[in-house]
């Protein structure tokens, strides 16, 4: 608070001139010497002769990252392996949920042989990939029974831990291998540049990647690096901002990795932890302040940039963002209730990239809880996960019967929301009965009235499955998504390029371009929301999983969930091969796409152009609309782009879509601006 700015004013930590300061929390680990005759019995014959170890500093306490100068170093990394006990069916689960019981969020029976009662267990934790693609989990070990084989976590998974898929690798994360295994121990230390630590006997064992160690081995020893924090009152009314505080030209890197606790309350699906100090730089209940033209690399799952409960009016511009364990940047504001504090914040020209390589789960720009911001100019590619997520809390989180889970549930301020009458019966199928209560829940969900608009993404999703490049799910009305170019996301388990979720409405998804993805869709569409003259070209057939036959691909996925209001209108799908139904996906009743929209209330489809270049007479999408009272204006016929296959979505002027009203969409001032920082550049 002392360090605010005088009104009108502002204060600028900067670079000299000619000068880059960098902020590094890395403290350097000498005296490294070979294992000679006190050599681990737990490490291979192999490992033996390789591994070196040195003393860790008095200073540091334990650390989850290691730094070899510019470079993070990979902790050491078992094999993966599958829980003995086979998956609980949804019935069970919910049965269990609903009675308290929830061991089955601690509990992991394993193979034998695979976890041990390591004397150091609180250094040791288990990486879990669980069957819901959207999620992954790091959990420290609390007990491990090597005679039942039953190990017991210190905090609760996010689904549980018998919940396990095979998944495919993606991106460079390893061969294929069941979704399970576990980090920091003395047996997994097997490859070149691989570490465990050892915080009983103070001791850093690593296997460098040359000859020796060298003189650049660094352990962090913060998570965060700056932090901006004004008079946060979070049970009361009233926060008191720091103002006007500008960071500019700055270069930030080596954080450690923040950790879940039992107190942790997380955003949906527990991507993100509510109000944690996990970030390089983090404002928490700051105005008018700005973080512009600075560096973020080489740190572990900390993000770059949080805006915590109270932020208004500040600035994340400029800024070049990379090789990061966790996600870009966050804007993570009060839990549903009457404090609607963190809005009005702008999220400009910001290249982000190859993030999310500790956590895959991050999303690279989240406003969860915050509204009124603008999003806009930024270029996203090369993550793990979403590159723009929207989100708030799904209204099934608001029944107060419900045992009190760490996602979402402990956001709500319960005191603010009052009595929302009686609960539904039955809340299954998805909708149903909780339609009622969603609409008493939107007065509380403040992630509304955004903008998100000229960003360029692409190579999304790269890791798990689930999502979309720019998600809503959960959040309140009036945002929108416009003018942003989303091109080859190559993810055959994800749902769309643009996607609104469960329990989104009032979204408008405007002059979009999306080329070239084999997700499952190019657009998917629930409830109450608004597609107007996007292009969507390209959607290509996706390729087989291991585990299956191939997803097949459409242009538009319309969900199960009540449709009413709905417009799909002034739309361009393109198809460069032969037969296209463009639309997929329909009601839970069984019913596919065009008789889920023939029974739309209100709401239209009309005035859109489709075409399937190597199918000239292949108008069936129009006929089949038709029979179901859509597409009264609408056309199949070829919209006569300028060069579509380099990325040239202008209409030509003859084109039969200019007739209809459709805009033609230039690229030319998406993604990052001219003034981008050249020395990022």
């Amino acid at each position: 608070m002392q360090d605010s700015a005088q009104e009108g004013c502002s204060v600028t930590y900067g670079a000299y001139p000619g000068e880059e300061p960098v902020f590094s929390s890395g403290v350097k680990i000498g005296g490294w010497r070979e294992l000679g005759r006190n050599r681990p019995d737990a490490l291979s014959e192999k490992a033996k002769a390789k591994v070196w170890v040195a003393d860790v500093p008095e200073m540091l306490g334990r650390f989850y990252t290691l730094y070899d100068g510019d470079r993070r170093l990979p902790r050491a990394c078992s094999a993966g392996f599958a829980p003995t006990l086979p998956p609980l069916d949804y019935a069970t689960r919910r049965k269990l949920w609903q009675a308290g019981n929830l061991e089955a969020l601690y509990s992991l029976s394993y193979p034998k042989g695979a976890l041990k009662n390591w004397s150091n267990l609180e250094d040791v934790e288990i990486v879990i990939r669980p069957s819901q693609p959207h999620s992954m989990n790091i959990l420290a070990l609390e007990s491990v029974d090597e005679a039942a084989c039953v190990a017991r976590t210190s905090i609760p998974g996010y689904h549980p831990l018998r919940q396990l898929r095979v998944w495919p690798p993606w991106r460079g994360t390893g061969v294929e291998r069941e979704s399970l295994w576990v980090e920091n121990v003395l047996e997994a230390l097997d490859t070149p540049g691989e570490w465990v630590l050892n915080t009983q006997e103070r001791k850093l064992y690593l296997w460098p990647t040359g000859e020796e160690p060298g003189d650049g081995i660094l352990a962090p020893c913060l998570r965060e690096l700056i932090r901006v924090e004004g008079d946060v009152e979070v049970e009361g009314p009233t926060d008191i901002p720091v103002r006007g505080l500008v960071f500019k030209d700055l270069t930030f890197t080596q954080g450690d990795r923040g950790v879940w606790t039992k107190d942790d309350a997380g955003i949906q699906h527990d991507w993100e932890m509510v109000d944690k100090d996990a970030a390089l730089v983090r404002l928490r209940g700051a105005e008018e302040c700005a973080i512009q033209d600075c560096k973020f690399f080489n740190s572990s799952g900390a993000s770059a940039v949080r805006l915590d409960l109270y932020c208004q009016r500040n600035r994340v511009v400029g800024n070049e963002i990379n090789h990061l364990g966790g996600a870009g940047i966050l804007l993570i504001g009060y839990g549903p209730g009457t404090k609607d504090v963190n809005k009005h914040n702008e999220v400009l020209n910001n290249h982000i990239h190859h993030c999310g390589e500790i956590w895959w789960h991050s999303q690279m720009i989240v406003l969860s809880q915050s509204g009124e911001n603008q999003v806009a100019h930024n270029c996203i590619h090369h993550v793990p996960r979403k590159a723009i997520c929207l989100c708030g809390v799904r209204p099934q989180f608001f029944n107060r019967e419900r045992p009190i889970s760490r996602e979402c549930a402990r956001m709500i301020r319960w005191d603010e929301i009052g009595d929302l009458g009686e609960w539904p019966e039955s809340t299954i199928p998805l909708g149903g009965g909780l339609l009622s209560i969603w609409d008493k829940v939107i007065p509380f969900l403040h992630t509304r009235n955004n903008v998100v608009e000229y960003s360029e993404v692409y190579r999304t999703d790269e890791v798990l499955g689930d999502g979309s490049a720019i998600n809503m799910s959960g959040a309140g009305r009036g945002n929108i998504i416009r003018r942003n170019y989303g091109h080859h996301i190559l993810n055959p388990n994800i749902h769309g390029a643009i996607r609104t979720d469960d329990y989104q409405k009032g979204t408008l998804i405007e002059e979009n371009v999306i080329f070239r993805t084999n997700s499952e869709a190019g657009l998917c569409l629930r409830h109450e929301n608004y597609t107007v003259n996007n292009v969507v070209v390209d959607i290509r057939s996706a390729r087989p999983m291991s585990s299956g036959p191939g997803i097949p691909s459409d242009y538009v996925w319309v969900g199960q969930m009540p449709f009413d209001g709905s417009r799909i209108v002034k739309n361009i799908f393109f198809h460069p091969g032969g037969e296209q139904g463009f639309y997929i996906g329909g009601a839970r009743d069984g019913s596919g796409p065009f008789e889920h929209l023939g029974k739309m209330e209100s709401g239209e489809v009309d005035r859109n152009v489709y075409f399937a270049a190597n199918a000239p007479q292949g108008d069936d999408v129009i006929v089949e609309l038709r029979k179901v009272g859509h597409e009264k204006n609408g056309a199949y016929t070829d919209p006569l782009f300028v060069d579509w296959e380099n990325g040239d979505f202008r209409l030509k002027p003859d084109s039969p879509a200019l007739k209809m009203g459709i805009k033609s969409i230039d690229l030319s001032n998406v993604g990052l601006t001219e003034d981008f920082p050249e020395r990022f550049k």
